[in-house]
């Protein structure tokens, strides 16, 4: 009995060896016989595509050819790709982000920096290029729109202090809202010794080295410069000058406020960051005395209008255009009517704009620019100017 199962059991297991060897035969034999028909195929299919490409040309050397052409095009792609990468890495023509004072500019900052700093620049009796070498005073690379209507730009800014930041403030005063580079108030300080100027500009950076520059080219005395959001500042701040200004040590007025080339916030949605609002307009009619001066001035005929038409709507007739520009048509050139569809709607209550008819002021009557006129006037594009009075 032992015997018998010992020899069944070696059939059962020979038997078994035999069946899983003829079936990995057979699995092989399929896959060498697939293996074969894909290689038959790529070659049949090899032959007429190269067949399709030839007539008369030798089928192997243009094989050759493709090959070393393919190759060739990848290796310069490759190069190509490795070069874009490294631009990458270089220097940004557009700031994403508000630096830290002292860092340098790049891109196309430079060159009209460079520009404005030039011997033939309004502003070369500045002498900024030397403050710049000398290290007085270094490039700044700034944000160029800023949302005001973000947390930090919500709350007014502080006073400033009248007496600390002016030698004789019993000077008369011009405000510059937006003062961005401050090369504007600092020329007007140059030029008229007689007055005080205050630049504001909500990019810190740019106040900082305004003063920089104030200092090294001797107008700190009569120019100052303040960091805040003019929509919500203006008024505490006009308050407050009046207010103390009562004494015997009186202040010089606010002869003069300009609004030159704001950000234009070209979205409807984004309408509402612009820098004139009710809010300015009224604080402007209660802070300005009788006689005071509003200068609106932009390359965006949109923008320009609608400071104009905001001043207008807004200013409960405290404001007026000043005819003794607007009044000589040799000065000014043609406003375009408004849409009446623009102001129809519960929101504009009737009103329908019509100081256009006073038309553009086709020369800057301060005869200071700043530096984005001299940019827009040097390419040939047009400036819509209007001056307006405190009645």
């Amino acid at each position: 009995m032992l015997t018998y199962a010992t020899r069944t059991t070696t059939t059962r297991t020979t038997t078994t060896t035999k069946r899983a060897s003829l079936f990995c035969l057979r699995k092989f034999v399929s896959f060498e016989g697939a293996r074969k028909r894909e290689e038959s195929s790529s070659r049949a299919s090899f032959s007429g595509r190269m067949a399709a490409l030839t007539e008369d040309e030798d089928v192997d050397a243009n094989h050759n050819n493709n090959t070393t052409t393919t190759t060739t095009t990848n290796t310069t792609a490759k190069k190509n790709k490795k070069e874009d990468a490294e631009k990458k890495k270089g220097p940004t023509p557009a700031p994403k982000h508000t630096r830290k004072y002292g860092t340098p500019m790049t891109g196309y900052q430079l060159e009209h920096g460079a520009k404005l700093m030039a011997e033939d620049s309004p502003f070369a009796s500045l002498n900024l290029k030397e403050a710049m070498k000398s290290g007085a005073a270094k490039g700044v690379r700034c944000r160029q729109h800023v949302n005001p209507l973000s947390q930090k730009f919500s709350a007014p800014s502080r006073t400033p202090d009248w007496a600390a930041i002016f030698k004789e403030p019993v000077k008369p005063m011009t405000i510059d809202v937006g003062c961005g580079g401050g090369r504007f108030p600092l020329a007007m300080a140059q030029r008229f010794r007689e007055r005080n100027f205050l630049g504001v500009d909500v990019r810190e950076a740019l106040v900082e080295r305004g003063e920089k520059w104030g200092e090294f080219a001797e107008v700190s005395e009569n120019v100052a410069f303040a960091a805040g959001n003019c929509t919500v500042s203006l008024k505490p701040w006009l308050d407050d000058y009046n207010e103390n200004n009562r004494d015997e040590k009186r202040r010089g007025k606010v002869e003069l406020v300009c609004v030159q080339f704001p950000d234009p916030h070209f979205k409807r949605k984004h309408w509402k960051r612009r820098v004139v609002q009710k809010q300015m307009v009224d604080a402007l009619a209660s802070g300005l005395e009788e006689g005071a001066r509003v200068f609106l001035q932009s390359d965006v005929k949109e923008v320009a209008e609608d400071m104009r038409d905001k001043f207008e709507k807004f200013g409960n007739g405290k404001f007026v255009v000043d005819e003794s520009l607007h009044g000589n048509e040799e000065v000014i050139f043609e406003a375009d009517a408004p849409d009446i569809s623009d102001w129809e709607g519960e929101e504009h209550e009737g009103f329908v704009p019509t100081w256009y008819k006073k038309g553009w002021l086709k020369e800057n009557p301060l005869g200071i620019p700043t530096e984005r006129e001299v940019q827009t006037t040097n390419e040939g594009q047009p400036c819509f100017r209007v001056m307006l009075v405190r009645t």
